[in-house]
């Protein structure tokens, strides 16, 4: 088990609640499961979540805000 500071994160990479991260976790977990490959470091012996987390913590997943309009905050 991994521990995790989420309000560091929060505010590091400008996520706005835990919500959302947890939505981008779940969304980056997801994509590693069906495709092992599109892994960004680590070996494939992580369960999906915690190589999620883990790039998630490192920066090497980004979140970018959409408004309704499809422009980037």
């Amino acid at each position: 088990m991994i521990y995790v500071d989420v309000n560091q994160i929060m505010k590091k990479y400008n996520i706005p609640n835990k919500y959302v991260l947890t939505m981008l976790i779940a969304k980056r977990a997801r994509a590693l499961s069906e495709d092992a490959s599109k892994r960004l470091f680590g070996g494939d012996k992580d369960k999906p979540i915690n190589t999620a987390i883990e790039e998630i913590k490192e920066g090497k997943i980004v979140f970018v805000a959409k408004t309704k309009n499809n422009q980037t905050i």
